[in-house]
């Protein structure tokens, strides 16, 4: 599997999609790992996210608990239609996951929603960094999405897909 790292040195970095009327972050506090389980499984299912998609509610509560993750929720028009998972190490910000629910792909809402989450990435403390990776497993558009909102793709490597995720 093919792994691209991007990241963000700076909040201007963050080359600014089209907003969209009705688009909007919930941020989910407390944590609540049903949340965090239900979209992991939907989202990620049609990409090969593996590494957590056999864990339990009261795994990923653990697992939040124990981490410092911030998860959000895209709204648009009252509907749940995506989300983001990130956690800022002191200061340095991964965005674990982001994607759109399958019946919200395809209507040019991608770039809009990762605005939103990167915005938020920003805005958790002193953050000097924010970063993610994907893979050429994930959604075709997830890629130049990443690149068209600023990410600047710093390594790329043959890696295994992970049977886990760090932190657990």
């Amino acid at each position: 599997m093919k792994t691209y790292y991007l990241q963000m040195t700076s909040p201007d970095d963050l080359v600014a999609a089209t907003p969209r009327e009705s688009l909007c972050l919930r941020i989910i506090d407390p944590p609540d790992g049903a949340v965090n389980e239900r979209f992991y499984k939907d989202v990620g299912g049609a990409w090969n996210w593996t590494a957590c998609a056999e864990w339990t509610t009261r795994r990923w509560d653990d697992y939040l608990k124990a981490n410092p993750v911030s998860t959000v929720v895209l709204v648009m028009d009252g509907e749940d239609i995506g989300y983001g998972e990130l956690i800022n190490r002191e200061g340095d910000v991964e965005i674990l996951s982001f994607g759109l629910l399958g019946p919200s792909q395809g209507k040019g809402l991608g770039g809009a929603s990762l605005d939103l989450v990167v915005r938020y990435a920003w805005t958790l403390g002193a953050v000097h960094h924010v970063w993610l990776h994907t893979c050429d497993q994930d959604h075709p558009n997830a890629l130049p999405n990443y690149q068209r909102r600023g990410f600047m793709l710093y390594e790329t490597r043959e890696d295994p897909v992970p049977e886990t995720r760090p932190g657990t």
